[in-house]
């Protein structure tokens, strides 16, 4: 019997205050889950939606093989479910707020309220969808709101996929990452933690390497699950997996505004 995902059985891991704030969880999903997703994902008739940074293969929330890939996997429907949801995105940012305000110098988000969006989906490109996207920006500016909706995909990594130090869309207000499986740190695949040498004029997407070091790396641990605030100086990456015959499993995925967050240094 597969139980329920809810927030009341997450335990927290480990907390990173600086340079940003990350939490990691455990216990989010049992093992039921746990296996029933990655046999899911290295099914063979599962249908990716493209291959992307080296060789991570991944299935985008809102394309039709992601409806098909959450109607084949009752754990991916409910992991689905459970990230789509207001209170669960209030969970994780209110943790990570509280965290943040124990910095003394720390970014938040220069609005006064958030407005969650159910089921939406910003990678439709259809004439309708794009009039309504515009209208809700306008009603979002006019109304003071930040209008949120959950972005996620599930996806599997092998030989040669890495991420180079960045911080993610100016529009996304936090993030988060869950192992499926375990994976040697010495294969890669790590998830790391970089700092400023110096801190700069102003934060670049993609900053120049010389001027960032990796703070932390952390390890797939299968089960655990990442979260982090994404803020102008979040910057992260995964470090190239070298293992030709291991491939890591994961979910990874955003609460993102429709507009560019506006975040001010307290």
């Amino acid at each position: 019997m597969i139980s329920e995902i809810n927030t009341n059985k997450l335990k927290i891991v480990d907390k990173i205050l600086k340079p940003y704030p990350v939490i990691i969880y455990s216990n989010l999903l049992d093992i039921d889950h746990i296996n029933s997703l990655q046999k899911s994902l290295s099914d063979e008739n599962t249908t990716f939606d493209k291959i992307v940074m080296g060789n991570r293969k991944t299935i985008l929330k809102g394309s039709s093989n992601f409806i098909k890939f959450i109607k084949k996997s009752h754990s991916a429907e409910k992991v689905f479910n459970f990230f789509e949801n207001k209170d669960v995105f209030d969970f994780f940012f209110k943790n990570l707020e509280d965290l943040n305000k124990s910095n003394k110098e720390y970014f938040y988000p220069n609005f006064k309220r958030f407005e969650y969006l159910q089921f939406f989906n910003n990678k439709n490109r259809n004439l309708f969808f794009k009039i309504k996207n515009r209208l809700l920006k306008i009603s979002s500016k006019i109304m003071n709101v930040n209008k949120v909706y959950c972005d996620l995909d599930f996806s599997t990594a092998g030989f040669g996929y890495e991420r180079e130090p960045h911080h993610d869309k100016e529009n996304r207000i936090l993030n988060f990452l869950f192992y499926i499986n375990d994976f040697d740190s010495s294969d890669g695949g790590n998830f790391q933690i970089f700092d400023y040498k110096e801190k700069p004029e102003f934060y670049l997407r993609q900053p120049l390497t010389d001027n960032v070091f990796e703070l932390k790396k952390i390890p797939p641990r299968q089960g655990h699950l990442i979260t982090f605030l994404s803020t102008p100086n979040s910057i992260h990456g995964v470090d190239k997996i070298v293992s030709n015959n291991k491939k890591r499993y994961f979910f990874y995925g955003s609460y993102t505004s429709l507009e560019k967050v506006d975040w001010k240094m307290r």
